[in-house]
């Protein structure tokens, strides 16, 4: 079984009629399949096309033609954002984890999809509620994460009740951040991000190295915090932030001298709870050579236009990992769908 662990959508009901008991949420302008995302001022946040960004019967040829027996459906980014007030952002939640889970219930192959729930992470004990009602009720089978958010990084004990319910319930987090806000201003929670929109000659920095920096704290945070000890049934999966720096991460937090005697092994060890979802076009061999016993796994990033994107190209994404020479079947079968199955708690 083939799975793309990084395709985006966006359920066009959950935005619509929302502004009138929240006047400053995002909403959608649509004309027949012209759907976009805007602010209450009308700039723009994203114009939602393809079709099949919104539309799974429309979306049912491109997961075909790639090769995916399941897409994987990440949150859209810029209208879920932490930087909401609190009752939007729980609203925008729950009317966004319906609005998953009765399209997942109305298309013609809903076998195709897993639906992701998203949460207000910054109020962690409605996200609990949230969390328990999408997969008990609505059947979704993971919740993203836009990574930190203010003063928490991932390994903040403020977030532990949520890792324990993610635990109880058997689902592990997607950790997905974004480069810009909604008004396509820098996101703050990305690490040097003032540094990298400096540079304003290369708008692909902030993506670039962007997302890298901001996962290598995070995962640094879960490990030496001791968040992955404390619940070792937790999975965490890093996406659409490349593999390749995750085998000099490995060799730089087991040179913190107190780490092992802290946490019972050395951090390396904590790698068998995180997944990291690789980019199809990138050189893998290394990180398999370095971390044999890997969670790698793959995504497309369908349907953005990001460097990172491969579902746009002349192949397709399983096509791109099969044609890499210098890795082993064994490894490939495990990043186009083993370790992915085992992240979702498949058989």
């Amino acid at each position: 079984m083939y799975i793309d662990c990084d395709s985006h959508y966006f359920p066009v009901k959950f935005l619509e009629g929302i502004s009138e008991k929240f006047p400053h949420s995002p909403r959608v302008v649509r004309k027949d399949d012209d759907v976009r995302s805007v602010l209450p001022d009308g700039t723009l946040i994203k114009n939602q096309a393809p079709k099949g960004r919104w539309h799974l019967d429309t979306r049912d040829q491109h997961v075909d033609w790639e090769g995916f027996d399941i897409h994987v459906l990440i949150p859209e980014n810029r209208e879920l954002l932490y930087t909401w007030d609190r009752d939007l952002g729980c609203e925008l939640a729950r009317r966004y984890n319906d609005a998953v889970a009765q399209d997942l219930k109305e298309c013609a192959h809903p076998e195709k999809y897993y639906g992701v729930s998203w949460v207000f992470l910054p109020d962690v004990e409605e996200s609990c509620r949230e969390l328990e009602r999408s997969v008990t009720k609505l059947g979704l089978k993971a919740v993203k994460f836009m990574g930190g958010f203010a003063d928490a990084n991932l390994g903040a004990e403020r977030l532990w009740p949520f890792y324990q319910k993610c635990c109880d319930l058997n689902v592990p987090i997607l950790v997905h951040d974004t480069a810009s806000d909604r008004d396509g201003h820098p996101n703050p929670a990305l690490v040097g991000i003032e540094q990298l929109y400096l540079e304003v000659d290369n708008n692909a920095l902030p993506f670039l190295l962007g997302f890298p920096f901001r996962y290598i704290v995070d995962m640094g945070s879960l490990i030496l915090r001791g968040a992955l000890k404390e619940f070792p049934k937790l999975r965490v999966c890093f996406v659409e932030g490349s593999a390749a720096f995750v085998p000099w991460l490995m060799d730089r937090l087991d040179m913190d001298p107190t780490a092992k005697k802290k946490l019972g092994k050395r951090p390396r060890e904590f790698f068998d709870q995180i997944w990291v979802s690789a980019f199809a076009a990138e050189e893998l061999s290394y990180t398999c050579d370095v971390w044999q016993n890997h969670n790698l796994t793959v995504g497309s990033d369908y349907p953005h236009g990001d460097p990172s994107a491969t579902w746009n190209s002349e192949h397709g994404t399983v096509q791109m990992i099969k044609a890499m020479t210098r890795l082993s079947d064994t490894d490939k079968e495990k990043i186009l769908g083993g370790n992915a199955m085992r992240l979702f708690g498949m058989a």
